[in-house]
């Protein structure tokens, strides 16, 4: 099993690391403008008292890039976070988030809000990801952090797990283990894609 998720994340990467750069900028712009119309008809399909707390990762490397998806969503007023992360296969923590805010470096590199913001759980998680199928299964870098994230915080409330990738990285079947967890919705720069919930 580990071998072939290994495969398939290290061919899925190979190919995203091809996008050019011309192409990643619209496809960034594509994601933030169906992002807020996406978060805005979970929050209501879920009649939310309040407008849900969106996690969006910052991207590293070849991820497709979430940053005007982030300034989207503030401006149209949702609460973000981003996620902070303190050991590997341990749940994430999501920390506040607005544009212009400094980042700080985090113990593995990553750029994230300094531990004086405050925490929240968010509702909506926009996750990255190596590879993907449409069953709803994402394959993630090997950490399994944001499976358990996602398990710990679906056991204390519904939370909607929207996977963002280019549609190179689709694969016709992601391998799956007993952990891992279901996305509710994906995107990519050509579509969004809705799945039977997690929980079903």
């Amino acid at each position: 099993m580990s071998d072939l998720k290994a495969e398939l994340r290290r061919r899925s990467l190979a190919r995203r690391d091809l996008i050019a750069p011309h192409e990643a900028h619209e496809a960034a712009a594509s994601v933030a403008r169906r992002g807020v119309a996406l978060v805005a008809g979970i929050a209501r399909d879920a009649k939310l008292s309040a407008p849900p707390v969106v996690s969006v990762y910052w991207p590293i490397r070849s991820e497709l890039n979430t940053r005007p998806l982030i300034d989207a969503l503030t401006a149209a007023g949702f609460c973000v976070t981003l996620p902070v992360m303190h050991k590997v296969r341990h749940p994430l923590v999501f920390r506040a988030f607005a544009p212009g805010d400094d980042l700080v470096k985090g113990p593995f590199g990553l750029s994230e809000p300094s531990d004086d913001k405050p925490a929240y759980e968010p509702d909506i998680v926009f996750s990255p990801l190596a590879a993907f199928d449409r069953r709803g299964f994402r394959l993630g870098y090997g950490g399994g952090i944001y499976d358990a994230t996602l398990s710990t915080l679906r056991a204390k409330k519904p939370v909607i797990a929207v996977g963002v990738a280019y549609s190179c990285q689709e694969a016709d079947v992601v391998p799956i283990e007993p952990h891992d967890q279901r996305l509710d919705a994906l995107m990519t720069e050509q579509e969004t894609l809705r799945f039977a919930t997690a929980a079903a």
